[in-house]
């Protein structure tokens, strides 16, 4: 068995999929570039292959990562242009690489995501005010948010998880954020989750765009 590492970029054009739909995509991709991907046994054999944290419905990204494992060898390179002809408008592979063999996942490796946080701010507006919230909330010893799934809700803390944030542009009323989010086997922090606290403090930023720029390592 080989494995094979993949990069991608979802643009806006697949912004709306799920993480569901995107699988579904990625698998129709496969069968379409004949590539040799290794089958799971049983009634309803699937691909087998291991996706890196998902993002949000209507976030994009440029560091999506999916771990391929294959039935006979392909050289990484043909793995990448046969995807990149067979995939949908709006994602790529960008990159792929062999994973050695006994060595665990890469994606066990990545406990961060850094995304860029586009807001609008209604009315006037400093970077100034935005970034004083913004230390308000990492010297908090508690962030809470809440979070609704199917009709439930549930307060959260998410402050063990907000790893860093600064403001990097001002522009035309949007002010631009780089986030550090963390996640691990107990939980996590979404961009969402960080954009809800910061309008607790202030309540005239709008959400305006996410997207996901690298997926990191956190020692």
């Amino acid at each position: 068995m080989s494995r094979v590492l993949l990069k991608l970029s979802k643009g806006d054009e697949v912004r709306y999929l799920s993480h569901l739909d995107f699988v579904r995509a990625f698998e129709l991709a496969l069968r379409r570039a004949e590539i040799p991907v290794e089958y799971s046994q049983g009634f309803n054999p699937r691909p087998k292959m291991s996706f890196g944290a998902a993002i949000g419905v209507g976030v994009t990204s440029d560091d999506e990562r999916i771990v391929l494992e294959l039935a006979s060898p392909m050289p990484p390179y043909e793995v990448k242009e046969r995807l990149n002809f067979s995939l949908p408008g709006g994602i790529r592979v960008l990159d792929a690489e062999a994973v050695p063999e006994g060595v665990r996942s890469p994606l066990s490796e990545v406990r961060a995501s850094r995304f860029r946080v586009d807001l609008a701010c209604d009315g006037s507006c400093d970077p100034s005010e935005v970034e004083e919230a913004v230390r308000g909330l990492f010297e908090s010893d508690e962030v809470i948010v809440t979070r609704t799934q199917k009709d439930k809700t549930k307060d959260v803390n998410i402050r063990p998880h907000l790893l860093s944030a600064r403001v990097v542009e001002f522009d035309a009323g949007t002010i631009s954020l780089e986030v550090d989010l963390g996640f691990s086997d107990s939980g996590g922090a979404m961009p969402r989750d960080f954009v809800q606290a910061l309008q607790r403090r202030m309540a005239n930023l709008s959400l305006k765009r996410i997207h996901r720029m690298q997926q990191i390592t956190v020692l």
